[in-house]
């Protein structure tokens, strides 16, 4: 099975390229969130924030899990990297005009960066970028789109984001909310176990991942080739050395004794269909169904956290938490699928969906001063943010097991139209909920 092949890689990247402690609990299983979430976002084609202390493997480990899964040597990794600083310019990073057709014969002639067209982007350090800078990216990230000058570039096929944040210092910016927005999921880099610290300070040979020559020869075909015009050859010229550097990378680490198989170009297409093929399962739907109408502000659509004290719905998420996007949603149905066939799994349970929820929302939401006082003192393994989300949801989720019989009811009488039946749940139970399904009554 093609999940077998991807539970192989995920053993070489946690004990080989990446020693994170395992802090990911579904059911009876534990993951280390970086390795997993990183091949994860990769068969996706997602976009991935990793954030993280000064020199926690960040930006190292996404090279190396994209380099594998990819098939992409990783000084070429390295060479698409775009690192985030005050002084970046849109010509650093996406292109420049041809200075000698410009002065030849007057034309502007756009000459790509290898960035845009590289299946893969890493922005080191993203919140150095200032706002201005960050809008420049809203396009690309979202849609894959490269405008510059007039002359727009639409590679052939999914790019995937990976970006790094350090924690709040003096030469950070606020990501602004649309650009956190846009990516899928968010990781901490956390505690390193003893015994893997001192791996760590040995120092992570990742030279079975490098081919100066391959990237050399990848760089300058780019370079040449680089006009709007080339880009569906130049995809596919990427393409074709991927998938032979893969059965290098194969030798490579097969002479380590690690026996993998890394998926070519036909078997992640077919696990992408596998994944989007999978069903969710009634709970789930019910779950979220009844989360999303909690988080809405029951006195106004623009929310205030002000406003929650003394309210009649301060217990319910709407007061812990600012918002949950549409884009949420989509991003958790795709990585709960993920992680359901990842597992094994033929179904997408509440399980998965809770397991993965709080990766899902924390960066994109603001928490409340009173969630975050809250977390500020317990001893845990992440950050207060996510922490204070885990907890929301957590209580939700109790509130919604003991709802959710009345749930069914509910939608049977509506499904029946047994209106009276249905406002007599909803007055019973006073829940947003039950609230929004007689709102239009």
């Amino acid at each position: 099975m093609l999940n077998k092949k991807l539970e192989g890689i995920y053993e070489l990247i946690k004990n080989r390229f990446y020693l994170g402690d395992e802090t990911l609990e579904v059911g009876d299983k534990r993951y280390e969130p970086v390795a997993l979430f990183g091949i994860l976002t990769l068969i996706l084609e997602g976009k991935e924030l990793i954030f993280g202390e000064y020199g926690s493997g960040k930006t190292s480990s996404s090279e190396r899990i994209s380099s594998i899964i990819k098939g992409l040597p990783l000084e070429f990794v390295q060479a698409v990297t775009i690192h985030g600083h005050p002084e970046q310019t849109e010509e650093k990073i996406k292109a420049t005009l041809d200075l000698g057709a410009l002065e030849r014969e007057g034309r502007e002639v756009v000459k790509w960066k290898i960035t845009p067209y590289s299946p893969i982007v890493i922005i080191d350090e993203i919140n150095r970028l200032p706002v201005g800078k960050q809008n420049m990216l809203l396009d690309e990230i979202d849609r894959n789109i490269w405008s510059y000058r007039g002359q727009t570039l639409m590679v052939k096929g999914g790019k995937v984001f990976f970006a790094t944040i350090n924690y709040q210092d003096v030469g950070t910016t606020r990501l602004i909310p649309p650009l956190l927005d846009r990516f899928d999921i968010a990781v901490e880099t956390g505690k390193l176990h003893p015994v893997r610290k001192r791996l760590i300070r040995r120092g992570i040979n990742e030279e079975v991942l490098k081919d100066s020559y391959l990237s050399k020869q990848m760089i300058e075909y780019i370079s040449k080739n680089s006009e709007t015009n080339d880009a569906e050859g130049i995809s596919q010229y990427i393409i074709e050395m991927a998938e032979e550097f893969k059965a290098e990378l194969e030798k490579r680490l097969r002479d380590e004794g690690w026996d993998i198989e890394i998926p070519r170009m036909s078997e992640m297409k077919e696990i992408k269909k596998e994944i989007e093929g999978l069903n969710i399962s009634e709970d789930a739907e019910l779950f979220l169904d009844y989360m999303g109408q909690e988080i809405y502000c029951q006195k106004s659509l623009k929310k205030d956290f002000s406003r929650c004290s003394g309210c009649h719905y301060a217990n319910f998420l709407c007061s812990g938490l600012y918002s949950i996007s549409n884009r949420v949603e989509y991003s958790l149905f795709r990585y709960a699928k993920a992680l359901a066939w990842f597992m094994g799994e033929g179904e997408v349970t509440l399980e998965h969906i809770f397991s993965i929820m709080p990766y899902i929302i924390w960066h994109r939401t603001t928490v409340s001063n009173e969630r975050l006082s809250e977390a500020r003192d317990i001893e845990k393994d992440c950050c207060d943010e996510f922490y204070a989300v885990r907890e929301c949801l957590r209580e939700v989720k109790k509130r919604w097991i003991e709802h959710r019989d009345f749930q069914i009811e509910a939608y049977i009488a509506l499904k029946d139209g047994d209106y009276k039946r249905l406002m007599k749940i909803s007055e019973k139970i006073d829940h947003p909920f039950f609230k929004a399904l007689i709102r239009e009554i």
